[in-house]
């Protein structure tokens, strides 16, 4: 098969997607809209067609020099060569896609807005690395687990790109191999810069193994996984900090972060708020600040660290520390939900809060709030949401530049 395909909108995912002459779609994974591409094997389905090789024929005009020399082979930032203005409008598409075609809505905006804060590039606070056998660190190419050596990341802090080249004199790759992944972390309030490294075996490090890390923990923290160590700190709207130990989670992106809060914290005050109930809370991005406004609350997590840290960080700023709960979230909630709060939270990992829908319909409170980095899988549990909660709003974020993932916030009120 050797044919041209025109590119004409991006799904869910990131592909793009072709309107084909028999009716199917096609799916090009690196094509955008505008493109023309020249199809060469493809795997075919019965409704669509996938192209597994294809070359450019004609670039869209929303094409750009990206600013990454290894844009095109490591998996990173897969939108790279995309405009920023064809990016905003893409992840605008996605989210309303997904909502429509996975979660029923029919009520959404024509168009879902986008926010964006800070820069497009070097504003990673955290880049997580692989470490081959051999002791060679980067990122693996997008869909595979071929290592790309990097020599600069530039959406990145620069301080990391520095850590990285340091990284690199200090050590030989052959003691580099002890490790599996290495996530270099930057906070504002301290510690400025924390390494977080997972063996790639359990036996005891090596006499130069030792060397090393004694060596780095000169210069930066550092922290083997099942360690403990310093919590890095990031300043909240409301006046608080968010404490996160090594290797705990916390947003790439602190400028959009902050305007995702605020986002939040808004709509609380916007709908009367007054109680809730934050399941996947993590350290507290939401709960610190919401405890600060003066609302009364349970917050579930099941990374007994990150707890550990929120309670930390809720002590320090004379805020209740018992709010904070490790646990299952489906569980938590039932034992929580009476009397029902004003709002139950969510921030789930990427693969959705399918376990607590029951639970969530069952507490039965008055809003829902969704955080989710997922369109799909956030359409999917709005979708068995549906009977019970309508659409009341839905913003995007710009979380993540140069990529096709955006973070969504989406609220649903109770039907009456």
């Amino acid at each position: 098969m050797s044919e041209i395909w025109q590119v004409d909108q991006l799904i869910p995912g990131g592909d793009g997607m072709a309107r084909l002459a028999d009716g199917r779609v096609g799916f090009v994974a690196g094509a955008f809209p505008g493109d023309r591409v020249k199809v060469g094997r493809v795997a075919e389905h019965k409704s669509w067609v996938r192209a597994e090789e294809w070359s450019l024929h004609e670039p869209s005009p929303a094409r750009v020099s990206p600013p990454c020399a290894l844009a095109g082979e490591c998996g990173g930032c897969e939108w790279m060569a995309l405009s920023r203005t064809a990016q905003i409008v893409g992840k605008s598409s996605l989210v309303r896609q997904a909502l429509r075609r996975t979660g029923g809505l029919t009520d959404l905006p024509e168009t879902v807005p986008v926010r964006t804060a800070g820069g497009d590039l070097g504003y990673r606070n955290r880049l997580r690395l692989h470490v081959d056998a051999s002791g060679h660190l980067g990122l693996f190419a997008r869909g595979s687990h071929r290592l790309v050596e990097i020599p600069a990341c530039p959406v990145s802090d620069p301080r990391i790109t520095e850590v990285l080249t340091r990284l690199r004199q200090l050590a030989t790759p052959s003691v580099l191999a002890r490790w599996q992944e290495i996530e270099i972390r930057v906070a504002p309030l301290g510690p400025p810069v924390s390494l977080w490294m997972l063996p790639r075996h359990e036996r005891a490090p090596s006499a130069e193994e030792s060397a090393l890390a004694k060596r780095l923990a000169q210069e930066w923290q550092v922290v083997e996984a099942g360690a403990s160590g310093e919590d890095q700190r990031w300043p909240l709207p409301g006046g608080v900090e968010l404490w996160v130990p090594p290797g705990g989670f916390v947003q790439v992106n602190w400028s959009v972060d902050t305007a995702l809060v605020e986002a939040l914290m808004a709509g609380v005050k916007e709908r009367g708020i007054e109680s809730f109930v934050e399941l996947y809370a993590g350290s507290g991005n939401f709960t610190l600040p919401l405890l600060r406004a003066g609302l009364r609350g349970v917050a579930v997590e099941h990374a007994g660290a990150s707890i550990r840290a929120a309670r930390r960080a809720a002590r320090a700023q004379q805020l209740s520390d018992d709010v904070f709960v490790s646990g299952d979230a489906a569980r938590e909630l039932r034992r929580r939900a009476k009397p029902a709060p004003d709002l139950v939270l969510l921030d789930p990992p990427r693969d959705g809060a399918r376990d607590v829908v029951p639970a969530l319909l069952a507490a039965s409170p008055r809003w829902v709030a969704f955080c989710a980095c997922d369109p799909v899988t956030l359409a999917r549990d709005v979708k068995s949401l549906s009977k019970a909660y309508a659409l009341d709003s839905v913003v995007a974020f710009d979380m993540f530049p140069h990529t096709h993932h955006v973070e969504t916030l989406l609220w649903l009120r109770q039907r009456s």
